[in-house]
């Protein structure tokens, strides 16, 4: 929900006054002139009314330039803020609601760029409305009454069309809540889509063709609806003049002088009215991406704990414990949902624990909560002797770097490193086998499209620039060639331990089990063998029974 402090709109109410009153009197001024009223005759008159005209210009000329600033202040600062909503939000609130709902939230916060626009035009509207009614009471009061009648019945035929459309519009933007869906489909599941024809028509025809076709007549009728009721608000005044030159003289109600002063006044005031009316299709708008703000910082929301800072910074450990942990997913149906544990498991300085288990066995569970990813719905994660607790104790991440099976190479580098004149990462770029495909150490050489094995070379030699001293490699050697497989389990392992790495490994290479310390099987979200590396044979016998 969008905050706008009271001291910016008392700047906004401050300039609309002096401003709907220099331009009243320009009102004023022409109408007294027309009708020939002497004292508005005077030669210094003309100095006066282009004083005035200089002045108003000039005033609104320096708004504009206060009103642009604040709105993209309010625009920009608004965007920082959702970044870091997004940046605070848990894993799983991210796996639960979509990606999607980010793109449609930037979006929704740029329909407020208009808001300090909208407000500043509808004070000003309304000042000058009242301030030219006021003037037509003093000219004739039962005319002005009529007037203001017709006047209302007009407004009130936009309004209620108007009240229709909030539906719609939010209509509109679950629409492209759904198409940004399918561009996430598109982006992340190209190859797939590529190679599959029935299931790239599919998506296309099923999806994406009746959604931007319903999206755009939805579009097409809200935009032709507010079309229609902005012509309602200017031929309605042209109906409203009718009625002054040609009804309230027959009836004696208005002087042939005064209609002149009235016609002038309505179409004076037109543009205030129209503004008025026009405007309200962006505070629909305004209203509908409000709510949506709102339902995000809300389903997104961040406990205050997790905003909290940290109170004890990580270097090394001992040992870590999961003491009777315990974790399940949200799920309405209680039968169907997936839980971890409990877990028991003592990690030891030093060690290399290989994760085995077939699909959904609690491998990729087990290390969201190992990386702090998730929380525990049950038991503790002790570091040595400091218990986990949000973000008030210890954080485990301070700990860890990880490489993820579907690993991901950023377009800028977000460490505090740096890859120039960096001799660590060169040695590294040799240990990895990449010197030959990375020939300098310009930070853009990495960011380009490499192989998923190289990538993932390229995101283990960031995780060890970080100088963690945990390793948790998710499936990392799946996508190497047999060659580095093999050069991976039987060189880089053991000098990654020799270095006082401690290395958590998901892997399902069986061929290189006794390379490990540990053997650790996941089976239904628990553990269901913990062995030591013995023998070659009897370790992988022993692993798959």
């Amino acid at each position: 929900m969008l905050k706008i402090k009271k001291s910016e709109i008392l700047y906004l109410l401050l300039y609309a006054i002096p401003n709907t009153l220099l331009t009243f009197t320009i009102v004023y001024i022409i109408n007294n002139v027309m009708a020939g009223d002497k004292a508005f005759l005077k030669d210094y008159m003309g100095i006066v009314f282009t004083s005035i005209l200089v002045y108003t210009y000039l005033l609104n000329v320096i708004f504009q330039k206060k009103l642009n600033k604040f709105s993209f202040n309010l625009l920009y600062e608004n965007e920082k803020k959702i970044f870091k909503q997004i940046l605070s939000v848990p894993l799983l609130k991210l796996e639960q609601y979509g990606s999607q709902r980010f793109y449609t939230v930037v979006e929704d916060l740029r329909t407020f760029s208009l808001l300090p626009y909208t407000v500043t035009h509808t004070i000003n509207s309304m000042l000058m409305l009242v301030l030219c009614l006021i003037y037509m009471f003093t000219l004739s009061l039962v005319s002005a009454l009529i007037v203001i009648t017709l006047i209302a019945l007009v407004g009130a035929c936009y309004f209620i069309v108007m009240n229709t459309m909030s539906k719609k519009v939010n209509q509109l933007r679950e629409y492209n809540d759904g198409y940004y869906k399918s561009v996430d489909d598109v982006i992340r599941g190209f190859k797939e889509l590529k190679i599959n024809f029935l299931r790239r028509d599919n998506l296309m025809n099923k999806f994406i063709v009746p959604n931007r076709d319903e999206a755009m007549n939805l579009d097409f009728n809200i935009n032709y609806v507010f079309l229609s009721i902005n012509l309602i608000s200017q031929y309605g005044l042209y109906f409203v003049v009718a009625v002054i030159l040609f009804v309230l003289p027959v009836f004696g109600l208005l002087s042939r002088e005064d209609v002149i002063s009235y016609v002038v006044i309505i179409l004076f005031i037109s543009g205030p009215i129209n503004n008025i009316i026009n405007l309200q299709q962006l505070y629909t708008r305004f209203f509908v991406a409000n709510t949506r703000i709102s339902n995000f910082m809300k389903d997104f929301e961040v406990e205050d704990e997790e905003l909290e800072s940290k109170k004890v910074a990580l270097h090394d450990f001992e040992s870590l414990n999961f003491n009777n942990v315990g974790f399940s997913y949200p799920s309405k149906d209680e039968d169907t949902a997936f839980e971890l544990g409990p877990i028991n498991l003592n990690i030891l300085k030093g060690e290399t624990i290989f994760i085995v288990g077939g699909n959904g066995s609690g491998k990729s569970t087990f290390i969201n909560l190992l990386t702090g990813l998730y929380k525990p719905t049950a038991g503790e994660i002790i570091i040595d002797e400091n218990k986990l607790s949000g973000n008030k104790g210890v954080n485990i991440q301070d700990l860890i770097a990880a490489v993820f099976t579907d690993n991901h190479l950023f377009s800028k580098n977000y460490d505090n490193y740096t890859l120039e004149n960096n001799k660590e990462y060169i040695e590294l770029l040799k240990t990895m086998e990449m010197d030959r495909i990375i020939s300098d150490d310009k930070d853009a050489s990495i960011r380009r499209k490499f192989s998923k094995g190289q990538s993932k070379r390229m995101s283990l030699i960031f995780n060890l620039l970080e100088n963690k001293p945990v390793m948790v490699l998710d499936e990392w050697a799946a996508d190497q060639d047999p060659h580095f497989r093999k050069y991976f389990y039987e060189f880089l392992l053991p000098k990654f331990k020799d270095e006082g790495k401690t290395i958590i490994a998901v892997t399902h290479d069986d061929s290189y089990f006794h390379l490990a310390d540990r053997i650790i099987k996941f089976d239904y979200g628990t553990i269901v063998k913990e062995i030591k590396t013995t023998n070659k044979e009897e370790l992988i016998e022993n692993i798959w029974a």
